[in-house]
């Protein structure tokens, strides 16, 4: 098979005034310092009030610095204190950085604070490896030497050894600067739960290359970077509902754990049967974009290939959860939640079948306008073109579709291309309008507008309540999933939704 590599693809005011002001200000401010009184605290019992008695830094990856954390230092006196010397202390490796009312340094003398006032520290950690530590420890601290007493505030960081990729090329052509994974073609990239693997750019599994992800793996992603599944390279995803792999942003503060944006897409051509298992996504612009290679030859006509997930989280994406054009989808026990615009864009020609998920949009970070899960038989050839696709063999069965949109559903269908789809069992919160004129694609005992249960909707625990109306209102059907999302069995009759009732 000849290798199309994505590298061959890439190739495809005056004067006077002003001194006289000047002179004003000078004479002023003789004046007033001269009419101060300096009179600093220099009582020997005088202590410096701090924000926190320890700055600890949660775990940073070896060799990358890490985001900045605050320390505000009060002089809860009347009088001005004077600090005679703040400096870092226990650093051997000179591993901490800080800055001090906006001057970086390892020590400062002579620091004044004024009466009921503070000032503020800034500080920064890059852990350096030890071959002899997966999670290296880094201890220091900040002394304070105020009127003879010695007082410090503690600093502690974690290191995390991880495997990195950093671009080795460098498109002129507007597409993202890239690595390969693997060397060469026909070979097998193997991700583990031993190491975390940090993204630069895009890494790419290119023309007839694999990339297998074994359970537990974490893999995360720098502002702007993302997976790129080359035509005809392979992703297989294999973590367990026990241990998922988890693909995320690089940012490890708490402050970043459900922020959206914080790295590209996830990016899979046509070309393979692709498999995602027991996974999370979060956290970027596209969760899965899933599409024919642009500009390649087969790029207008359905991918024969599929994507299968199953038992896959994708949240907090500021664009779409999965967007498809052209391409074969099957889903099982999926929830995908909290999309800026959809959680699942449905273009073109498409197969789609999706078994017990949960759509479930709980966006709160801007206005939107868009339904959760859009379906359209048409694409975007170029600027001015549109093609239309058939929509074939798409069923929905015991799926939630639903969020703070009035409308969380919606189809748009050229008379074209046929449309061969299905909602069995399935709830949605949509305008009776809207259901009424798609009215031919839903059968079975469908629920319109009604309250799912969940746990809590807004803050994003979507398992049901015991009054949930969703609990036994599914269909049984042939090869359904015997377990929910997290493992518990599904009764007879089925729920709708990606989750069974579990008391807890």
């Amino acid at each position: 098979m000849h290798r199309i590599g994505v590298l061959e693809f890439v190739n495809k005011q005056f004067f006077g005034r002003f001194v006289y002001a000047c002179c004003l200000v000078v004479t002023v401010v003789a004046v007033l310092s001269g009419c101060r009184k300096d009179q600093f605290n220099e009582s020997p019992d005088f202590t410096l009030g701090f924000s926190a008695d320890s700055v600890i830094f949660d775990t940073v990856f070896n060799t990358i610095g890490s985001a900045t954390q605050m320390l505000r230092v009060y002089n809860r006196g009347n009088d001005p204190v004077r600090i005679s010397n703040i400096r870092l202390v226990n650093d051997p490796n000179n591993s901490y950085r800080i800055n001090v009312d906006g001057l970086s340094g390892g020590q400062f003398t002579d620091v004044e604070i004024d009466g009921e006032d503070s000032l503020f520290i800034f500080i920064e950690v890059t852990v350096t490896p030890d071959q002899n530590q997966l999670y290296p420890f880094v201890d220091g601290a900040i002394e304070f030497q105020t009127n003879g007493r010695t007082q410090d505030v503690k600093l502690v960081a974690w290191g995390w050894d991880a495997i990195f990729y950093y671009p080795t090329v460098f498109p002129t052509n507007g597409l993202p600067n890239y690595s390969i994974v693997g060397e060469g073609p026909n070979t097998t990239v193997t991700w583990t739960a031993e190491k975390p693997i940090v993204v630069y750019g895009y890494v790419v599994v290119d023309s007839l290359q694999s990339l297998v992800v074994e359970a537990g793996a974490r893999i995360f992603f720098h502002q702007g970077s993302g997976l790129w599944v080359y035509k005809d390279g392979r992703i297989e995803v294999n973590g367990t509902r026990e241990n998922p792999v988890i693909f995320q942003g690089d940012r490890l503060e708490s402050f970043y754990d459900e922020q959206p944006g914080q790295w590209d897409r996830i990016w899979i051509n046509e070309g393979s049967d692709n498999v995602i298992r027991n996974a999370i996504i979060k956290n970027n612009f596209i969760g899965i974009q899933l599409e024919p290679l642009p500009f390649g030859p087969n790029n207008l006509a359905l991918s024969p290939n599929t994507l299968t997930l199953e038992n896959v989280v994708i949240r907090n994406n500021s664009i779409a959860g999965i967007f498809s054009r052209n391409s074969r989808i099957n889903g099982e026990n999926l929830l995908l939640s909290s999309g800026g615009q959809y959680l699942l864009a449905g273009t073109g020609a498409g197969s789609y079948n999706f078994d017990h998920c949960t759509f479930a949009n709980n966006w709160n970070l801007s206005i939107r306008q868009t339904p959760g899960v859009f379906l359209t038989n048409t694409f975007g050839v170029d600027e001015n073109t549109i093609g239309i696709g058939d929509l074939i063999n798409s069923n929905f069965r015991n799926c939630i579709i639903y969020g703070n949109g009035l409308n969380e559903i919606g189809f748009e269908f050229e008379e074209q291309g046929a449309v061969d789809l299905s909602f069995l069992n399935c709830l949605f919160r949509v305008e009776e309008e809207v259901f009424n004129t798609f009215g031919p694609y839903f059968e079975g005992a469908t629920q319109v507008n009604l309250t799912p249960g969940f746990v809590s909707f807004t803050e994003g625990d979507f398992r049901l309540r015991e009054d949930s109306e969703v609990r036994g209102a599914g269909a049984n059907f042939p090869n359904a999933p015997a377990l929910d999302l997290i493992g518990t069995p599904y009764n007879i009759p089925r729920p709708i939704g990606c989750f069974e009732f579990f008391p807890e």
